[in-house]
């Protein structure tokens, strides 16, 4: 029998995303139950296409009620991880039917799990597509106001004198004000998804000793250039600026 991971043992900071950007979660045990089995999903102790176990045996294990635990899996099956039927109970879906610009789908992967450097090309690859357009629309359509904010969260983005946490959160308030910039609707709604990619960046490569630290001077060029309403200069700076991470992404698939 596999081995219940209810924890997987975690070699990185366990980044969180500022709470003003996140979506909620269950409270309780509730909320317990689901990272719990989210954990065990993502770490392979119930593999794609596995039955888990029924609602008396999860209850069990978990120490929860029949009715929690049909909560979590309601969750987990909004996340694209389980989907339930009468005839075979609840099945883990195909890896590739999973939810990864969720946020929680990602933490719960043990870091050294492979998939982690899989979702981190992946999600590299996406950004090098979305965010380079954005810049170009935030220097045509920020408000002075939003021009401000950036300028300031760039500036916050000091690896030499701040800790990783305010480094990350600095970073996402960076990201996420360009995303408000574009005054997209649509682009905006990227901004949870922007926000996991940056998470798996930090925790795969920032984090990572191996890799350079997040550049200060990339975002004050991105900054500068939509402060100077030079929307070529800030499609070009962010290009520039995701050029590491992209390389290291480019690495990930030939070597794969």
């Amino acid at each position: 029998m596999r081995p219940i991971i209810e924890r997987p043992s975690r070699r990185h900071l366990g980044l969180k995303i500022p709470t003003e950007f996140i979506s909620s979660l269950p409270t309780g045990v509730a909320k317990q139950s689901v990272e719990i089995l989210g954990q065990r999903i993502t770490n392979d102790v119930y593999s794609p296409d596995d039955v888990m176990p029924n609602e008396d045996e999860l209850a069990t294990s978990l120490g929860v009620s029949r009715a929690t635990v049909r909560d979590a899996v309601k969750v987990l099956s909004g996340k694209g991880l389980v989907r339930t039927a009468r005839r075979y109970g609840t099945r883990v879906r195909p890896v590739e039917e999973w939810n990864f610009l969720d946020g929680d789908v990602v933490s719960w992967h043990d870091p050294s799990h492979p998939r982690i450097k899989q979702i981190f090309a992946e999600t590299t690859e996406l950004r090098s597509v979305i965010e380079p357009a954005a810049a170009a629309l935030a220097a045509k359509r920020g408000t002075e106001e939003q021009v401000q904010t950036l300028l300031t969260a760039a500036h916050a983005i000091h690896p030499a004198h701040v800790d990783v946490e305010t480094l990350f959160a600095a970073d996402c308030q960076f990201h996420v004000t360009l995303l408000d910039m574009t005054r997209n609707n649509v682009m905006r709604q990227l901004r949870q998804i922007i926000l996991t990619m940056l998470r798996v960046s930090y925790e795969f490569g920032v984090v990572n000793p191996d890799n350079e630290k997040v550049s200060r001077e990339g975002h004050i060029a991105v900054a500068d250039a939509i402060a100077a309403r030079d929307h070529h200069a800030a499609r070009k700076a962010m290009s520039e600026m995701l050029e590491l991470n992209r390389a290291i992404a480019e690495d990930y698939w030939l070597h794969t």
